[in-house]
């Protein structure tokens, strides 16, 4: 049984070294066209990359949820810039599904060395048919400028897949007491984005959430919500969007995004 156990292992081991291996190369190739989409921002313009880059069934907040390729092509070509970079990413383990996320910078006059506004994206992905990473889903939020700093590319390791469920998903995406943990992406308006093992006050408890829509990647293993929130004994309202993965056998949020509506 040993001699057995010991001739096997090495096979295992290059098995779990193969997958790892195929796990970087497809969030790398992820990554590069986020920084693609990025590039064609800045060269093409702002429509002309989301035109480009956004899956055609894509959702984007204009500042409500709306069909991307509509919402982007009814709006004028603009010298406006807007460029960004990633931050962090994340893949699920089917390997064509996963989440980038990273500053993001505004120039209303392009030749303006000082951005007019900043901000943190949060973009979903997901791979085509014909092989090609299109943005699936992407909001973003807004701090201060003089809260620009530069960051680091931070790519997430991989972890042991397991599967969750649509029902659970839901149920916990609408839930009061939101199912944070230790590295959830916690973004705010005015504030830069926080880890949730970072915060000094817990996040608020009453905030009513309003599912409007959720994909799963074909593994299970992460997803995403988006709807439209009110935070309790206040008239705030707007929308959020959440990306989730299966840790532990249960669904936690990697990311937590609430923009509130700018008419308020």
């Amino acid at each position: 049984m040993k001699k057995l156990l010991f001739m096997i292992l090495p096979f295992m081991l290059c098995a779990f070294q193969g997958s790892e291996a195929s796990r970087d190369k497809a969030l790398a190739s992820m990554v590069e066209a986020e920084r693609s989409f990025a590039t064609t921002s800045v060269e093409k313009g702002i429509r002309a990359a989301f035109l480009e880059y956004l899956a055609d069934d894509a959702v984007v907040f204009l500042p409500e949820p709306v069909n991307g390729k509509a919402g982007y092509g009814s709006r004028p070509e603009s010298d406006a810039k807007l460029s960004w970079y990633p931050v962090y990413a994340d893949i699920s383990g089917s390997l064509d599904w996963g989440y980038t996320t990273g500053p993001y910078e505004f120039r209303a006059n392009p030749l303006e060395e000082k951005p007019a506004g900043a901000g943190f994206y949060l973009s979903v992905w997901k791979k085509q048919p014909d092989g090609q990473w299109k943005v699936a889903i992407d909001q973003g939020n807004s701090y201060p400028v003089e809260q620009i700093k530069p960051e680091a590319y931070k790519p997430t390791a991989g972890v042991e897949a397991s599967k969750g469920t649509a029902q659970d998903l839901l149920q916990k995406d609408e839930q009061k007491v939101q199912p944070y943990h230790d590295e959830t992406l916690i973004y705010r308006a005015g504030q830069y984005p926080i880890r949730y093992k970072d915060l000094i006050i817990e996040p608020a408890s009453n905030i009513a959430y309003t599912t409007l829509g959720h994909d799963i990647s074909p593994a299970a293993d992460m997803a995403y919500t988006y709807g439209s929130y009110t935070r309790g004994g206040t008239a705030e309202t707007g929308y959020y969007l959440k990306v989730w993965k299966v840790l532990q056998g249960e669904w936690k949020l990697v990311a937590h995004n609430l923009v509130p509506d700018k008419k308020q």
